[in-house]
């Protein structure tokens, strides 16, 4: 373990979890006047704390509150076909969201601690993200919260195993994004509903659904998107910058519902396996750590470790390492897939 990982803190979290009587009690207290008469008053970006015994929980809200007529007028739009589809995710965006995740300096350290044990060789992206997270908390906030971060590292690394434990530790909603197999950014960005071929974007669609506002969205392989619409950007990253700032993303007017919603809260997390295809001005807006490719001892030492946590046979560790040393297993995608494969031939043993 590095020094890095053995200088943080480890305690026993923020504080117990609230018990089933307090979820009823809170949830009964959400449906009081008071309640509602708070949520009214909430601003856009503007984060609030609803305050029960021993059940601190922040929540704001991403959108306003709207009826239909009030958002049509504007534009004559109530002949849209899609109307009901654009009223509830109008309804849900308007919903208040939690902001969620490791609230204190040491359930941050605690984090990234128990990301770091599962996933050792992206140390200095976890501390990146150790780091990001506590600038955050000292300025006031009570969830998780980093600057956008660029991970390069070359294919079968291990990065989207990482960002699986990332949003498994702190507890966020993962939005998952595909990059490789989009022909436009509009997955990312909506479409304009004056196209009869509009749609909502996966974000938007997300946010809509989920009931926290800082959810974990990965751009994987972003490097690889090709804009294949007729105005295509050869870089279509840089469509992509306003999401990025926390004052524009602030006031982020969504192309399908031309409605202002408020994205500042997401946490960005982009993988890559060639950072130099991004925009610069992209590229300037977030962390970036270049991951040079695991060594044969990082990708044995990872085994070792995996097989003792799936509960393999030890036996499997000498054989897996000669496989690393011999060049037949290069990559942390190749040794997962292989480590499936017996655990797959462990659980049918068993069941025979």
């Amino acid at each position: 373990m590095s020094k890095m990982m053995k200088n943080w803190k480890m305690t026993s979290g923020p504080g117990p979890e609230p018990d089933a009587d307090d979820d009823e009690e809170l949830n009964r207290l959400m449906r009081t006047d008071f309640v509602f008469e708070a949520e009214a008053r909430t601003n856009l970006g503007k984060p609030r704390l609803l305050a029960l015994e021993g059940y601190d929980r922040p929540f704001v809200r991403i959108a306003p509150q709207i009826s239909m007529d009030e958002h049509n007028a504007p534009r004559g739009a109530d002949d849209r076909r899609d109307r009901h589809a654009v009223r509830r995710l109008i309804e849900c965006l308007g919903e208040i969201k939690d902001l969620k995740g490791p609230a204190t300096s040491d359930a941050v350290d605690e984090f990234a601690s128990k990301v770091f044990a599962e996933a050792p060789n992206f140390g200095r992206a976890i501390e990146a993200i150790r780091r990001s997270a506590q600038v955050h908390i000292g300025r006031g906030a009570r969830w998780l919260q980093i600057r956008p971060l660029v991970i390069e590292s070359g294919p079968g690394s291990g990065k989207t195993r990482l960002v699986h434990l990332l949003a498994e530790a702190s507890g966020l909603e993962m939005v998952y994004l595909d990059c490789a197999a989009m022909t436009n950014v509009s997955p990312i960005i909506s479409q304009d509903g004056s196209w009869s071929n509009s749609r909502q974007s996966d974000i938007m669609q997300a946010l809509a659904n989920s009931a926290s506002a800082n959810v974990i969205v990965v751009l994987d392989e972003l490097d690889k998107l090709r804009d294949m619409s007729r105005n295509g950007s050869p870089k279509p990253s840089e469509a992509l910058v306003g999401l990025l700032e926390k004052r524009s993303a602030a006031a982020h007017m969504d192309n399908y519902l031309q409605l202002a919603v408020d994205l500042s809260f997401i946490n960005w997390i982009i993988l890559v396996n060639d950072a130099t295809r991004l925009s610069q001005p992209f590229l300037d807006r977030c962390q970036i750590i270049r991951m040079a490719p695991p060594t044969p001892q990082e990708i044995a030492d990872i085994a070792a470790l995996e097989i003792e946590r799936r509960g393999l046979e030890p036996e499997l560790v000498i054989t897996i390492t000669k496989a690393v040393r011999s060049g037949k297993i290069t990559s942390l995608r190749t040794l997962h897939k292989l480590l499936d494969v017996a655990n797959a031939a462990s659980a049918r043993s068993t069941l025979n």
